[in-house]
């Protein structure tokens, strides 16, 4: 099943061939996991309380170049802290004015081969 906000399946789903338990793993995993990151609300997690990137946090705030440019900060900040696996190349905020979306962006290459890729989440609310 996928998350309807971001279209990545959950790390944990039924293997329908097996019934058994499927994991994501490699690239796939790692994706997820960045993901999971900069959904997750700082002070979320009870034993981390300094984890994650608090996209959600933002969603009501003004669609202007500070909040852009704090976003950017604290999605790499969180990154480069909780996610070895990743080297951080980029994080770019886009714009579509039309939709009302922000996008987030994150450029990384993944270790130990340093393969880039990148993955794109939306910033959906109020005032965006």
């Amino acid at each position: 099943m996928s998350d309807p906000v971001t279209g990545f399946a959950f790390p944990l789903r039924v293997d329908p061939n097996t019934g058994g338990f499927r994991l994501a793993s490699g690239a796939d995993k790692l994706r997820q996991n960045i993901v999971q990151l900069l959904l997750t609300d700082v002070g979320e997690r009870v034993m981390r309380r300094d984890y994650g990137g608090g996209l959600r946090q933002i969603v009501h705030d003004p669609n202007n170049d500070a909040l852009r440019a704090v976003v950017q900060h604290q999605l790499g900040k969180a990154i480069r802290e909780w996610e070895p696996r990743a080297q951080l190349l980029q994080v770019v905020i886009v714009q579509q004015p039309e939709a009302g979306i922000l996008w987030a962006e994150v450029q990384y290459a993944a270790r130990p081969n340093l393969v880039p890729t990148s993955v794109r989440v939306p910033i959906q609310g109020g005032v965006l």
